[in-house]
């Protein structure tokens, strides 16, 4: 086999070593949670911070309406014990009391509109877990694809890398250093089929002589796109 040949079976392999680090790359990628999923954790974070406000609203209340009622029912205790004997002292009680029962009562129409905030808030924090559990499922499904695909890859690219190290062994290397250069200046080919008299790698047309030696296997390099060409 000739220094092309065995040139044209590593650029193979390294054209495979590459889509397989490209779809590496991609699997990685997909492997980041998906905007769609972090909306919905987004949706049920924020239900139950809502939740919680609103239980922690309700809670506040109930302790303020039980403190109101306590110093209600002291106050009459007071008023109707009848140690208290000043008319004016009985007047402030009795307001005292009026103004107690007052809060009382707005206090417990703000409670009753609390509840209600409540509940509409257990019920979207039920609905977005819901939601989120749903997604979440969904994604580890395909996250489990993923990381299949990701182990299944690497393997293959490590197994490939092996190859490469032993066909790149027997060549020399003047050549391998052509071949190296010559890939990064032609997006990673640097050998191209030669088929009939048509460059695979430009599609240009080539000369019945260059053929000639290229099936004699010769260095040839392609007029249009300077890769080095060789029959498959």
């Amino acid at each position: 086999m000739t220094q092309v040949h065995q040139l044209f079976q590593l650029q193979k392999l390294d054209t495979e070593i590459d889509e397989k680090k490209k779809r590496l790359g991609d699997v990685l990628k997909a492997q980041k949670e998906p905007p769609a999923l972090v909306a919905v954790r987004q949706r049920a974070e924020t239900a139950a911070a809502e939740l919680q406000k609103w239980q922690g609203k309700h809670q506040n209340l109930t302790l303020e309406v039980g403190s109101v009622s306590a110093k209600a029912k002291n106050s009459e205790t007071r008023l109707y014990s009848g140690k208290v004997t000043n008319t004016k002292e009985l007047t402030d009680l009795q307001h005292e009391i009026e103004a107690l029962v007052r809060r009382k009562t707005a206090l417990e129409d703000e409670v009753l509109e609390v509840l209600v905030k409540v509940e509409d808030a257990q019920r979207e924090k039920t609905a977005a877990d819901e939601a989120l559990s749903t997604a979440s499922a969904q994604w580890e499904k395909q996250s489990a694809h993923l990381k299949a695909d990701q182990n299944e890859l690497a393997l293959a690219l490590h197994k490939l890398m092996q190859s490469r190290q032993s066909k790149a062994a027997v060549i020399d290397a003047a050549s391998m250093q052509e071949y190296e250069q010559l890939r990064k200046q032609k997006h990673g080919l640097a050998v191209a089929g030669l088929r009939v008299n048509m460059c695979l790698g430009c599609r240009t047309t080539v000369s019945a002589n260059k053929v000639k030696e290229v099936d004699e296997g010769r260095k040839v390099y392609c007029g249009g796109c300077g890769r080095l060409l060789v029959t498959p």
